[in-house]
């Protein structure tokens, strides 16, 4: 596995999970809807790790890669964060159902909804105290929980799809995205039970998309891909800070526009730059745990906005928020994540070899691209 590194990409998502943030945070109304479009991130995400994945692990699965070491090695990255935004999801429920009982659900809902994200299992559960929403207590992990779905699809018969057959997956994939649009005016959807499925269009629009992308780089001129950091960050917040439509006379259209267009673009032009940005580098490094444990963290900070900090500015109390996001993110990145994951590799290789056996150098597949490039860290 070449041991390059997109920072270009890597900085990228990190800016992604930020904007995300803001999202939220403007949400809870702690500060103005700024990144009003922000759940489009989410795309952006999908359409990133598609080309990533592909980039480290389809060559690989097609000759001696393992299904079962595919999976390992994809929940070793993902789960340890993953379970930990979980857990604080749930701890921060149950909090709000021991001072707020009527604000949430009952107890046992909120803790087999709450078992059942800890799986990284949806949970049709909740009711309207929680928004219906998929992970009541951590809400954007239900895009992971798509990202592991299309993962596991993806490695099991992805890898053998010709090109032409992605792009006709893309194709229908963005139907069902403009029906969805058509009847909710938006594609913020996905995260509750009521838009399941559009959660699922996306993501097989998006990762499929980031795989053509990936094989299909070596034909796309170096102007369409060496871009600075600074251009592309900004075309990124701008796409994501254009107002949202209130009603469907104000083009409901566009959020199609910028997952087919504008977000696949970003990420193309982003591939051309390597081992250049350590700044790039450590966004990258923190946007997953940013990503997955920020949403506790504000749902905390909401509620003590509204009992013991009521009579505090929400700029501030949005900006101890921020703070405490990027804090606890980097801790536990250094302090759980890095090692968690360093143990369980170790556990792996030491209990069944065969998942971990070294190979030599295979020929390249006949008929796949392999560009020159760099590795970035491969997960959402």
């Amino acid at each position: 596995m070449n041991v390059q590194r997109y920072d270009m990409l890597d900085g990228l998502r990190g800016v992604a999970a930020l904007l995300v943030v803001g999202f939220h945070l403007s949400q809870f109304g702690m500060i103005p809807a700024i990144v009003p479009r922000g759940y489009l991130a989410v795309d952006f995400f999908f359409v990133l790790s598609g080309f990533v994945v592909a980039h480290a692990y389809e060559r690989d699965l097609r000759t001696h890669l393992s299904l079962g070491s595919f999976i390992i090695k994809r929940m070793i990255r993902l789960y340890p964060l993953a379970l930990l935004g979980a857990g604080m999801g749930l701890v921060v429920l149950l909090l709000k159902w021991l001072f707020f009982p009527g604000k949430v659900e009952s107890l046992e809902v909120l803790l087999a909804s709450g078992m059942l994200n800890l799986a990284m299992v949806p949970s049709f559960l909740s009711a309207t105290a929680t928004s219906h929403d998929l992970f009541p207590g951590n809400g954007p992990l239900w895009s992971l929980f798509f990202e592991l779905l299309i993962n596991l699809l993806w490695a099991v018969c992805g890898i053998w799809l010709r090109t032409s057959t992605l792009i006709l997956i893309i194709v229908v994939s963005l139907v069902f995205l403009a029906v969805f649009v058509n009847r909710y005016h938006t594609l913020n959807i996905g995260y509750d039970t009521a838009t399941f499925w559009g959660g699922l269009a996306r993501v097989c629009f998006g990762f499929p998309l980031g795989v053509v992308i990936y094989r299909e780089q070596h034909r796309l001129s170096a102007n369409a891909r060496h871009w600075s950091m600074f251009t592309l960050s900004a075309a990124l917040v701008f796409v994501l800070a254009i107002p949202v439509a209130v009603s469907e006379r104000n083009f409901p259209w566009l959020d199609l526009v910028f997952i087919s267009l504008c977000l696949p673009a970003i990420v193309i032009g982003g591939t051309g730059q390597t081992n250049t940005m350590r700044f790039g580098s450590l966004l990258g490094s923190l946007s997953y745990p940013i990503y997955v444990l920020h949403f506790p963290i504000v749902l905390m900070m909401s509620g003590l906005s509204q009992s013991l900090l009521s009579g505090w500015n929400t700029h501030i109390i949005a900006s101890m928020s921020f703070v405490m996001i990027l804090a606890f993110s980097w801790m536990a990145l250094r302090l759980y994540d890095e090692p968690m994951r360093r143990m369980l590799t170790s556990l792996t290789r030491k209990g069944d070899g065969k998942f971990y056996k070294p190979f030599p150098t295979p020929e390249p597949v006949s008929g796949a691209t392999q560009p020159d490039g760099g590795q970035i860290d491969v997960r959402l």
